[in-house]
């Protein structure tokens, strides 16, 4: 009776398994390091926001560390734009890990990520293809390095992907009032007249 038990159980567990939804889907998680100067210690840093647009083919970028910040992805031809990602990157805590990381969600393929540093001013695009199965976490590393000054790639195709890169963009912010000397906020008085 003992042995009829267990064919039985064995025989239900193997059904249920063949019916078992094969999925792509996966949870991209990040973990982005900043290396201030060559050779210097490499530092997580959680000042970083990702996003992804499900472009249909691979013929999408970013124009420039702006459009990067506003969620702007253009067409290869600069005629097509999406202005509103698919995803959003929420913060993801790894259990025993005090290390901040992003967690991206993607259910589709071609995924065009683009990771965003306002610390560095630098942001970086990705092609995720997804193609491996019931893989539901991803975790990837991208290193940062504002002391370059061209684009570099980081990562690895057969090791989930490889991050194009931009060097620091520019500040292009005026300068400060108080750094003109320019006073134009109307209140000349002075205390103790």
């Amino acid at each position: 009776m003992r042995y009829k038990l267990t064919i039985v159980v064995l025989l239900v567990l193997t059904m249920t398994s063949c019916f078992k939804e094969t999925t792509t889907d996966t949870n991209l998680i990040i973990k982005t390091l900043i290396q201030e100067k060559s050779g210097s210690e490499n530092i997580a840093t959680s000042d970083v926001f990702a996003y992804a647009c499900y472009t249909k083919t691979d013929k999408w970028m970013v124009a420039n560390y702006q459009d990067a910040v506003n969620r702007i992805v253009t067409d290869s031809l600069g005629v097509n734009k999406i202005t509103v990602p698919d995803v959003e990157s929420v913060p993801f805590v790894r259990e025993g890990d005090e290390n901040p990381y992003l967690s991206l969600p993607l259910n589709q393929s071609p995924a065009f990520v683009v990771l965003v540093c306002p610390q560095t001013r630098m942001y970086a695009t990705m092609f995720k293809y997804l193609n491996v199965d019931n893989l539901h976490q991803t975790f990837m590393t991208i290193l940062l390095h504002p002391w370059k000054t061209t684009p570099y790639t980081e990562g690895s195709a057969t090791k989930g992907g490889v991050w194009n890169i931009m060097p620091p963009a520019p500040d292009t912010q005026t300068p400060n009032d108080d750094e003109t000397g320019d006073n134009t906020t109307g209140d000349n008085s002075t205390e103790g007249e």
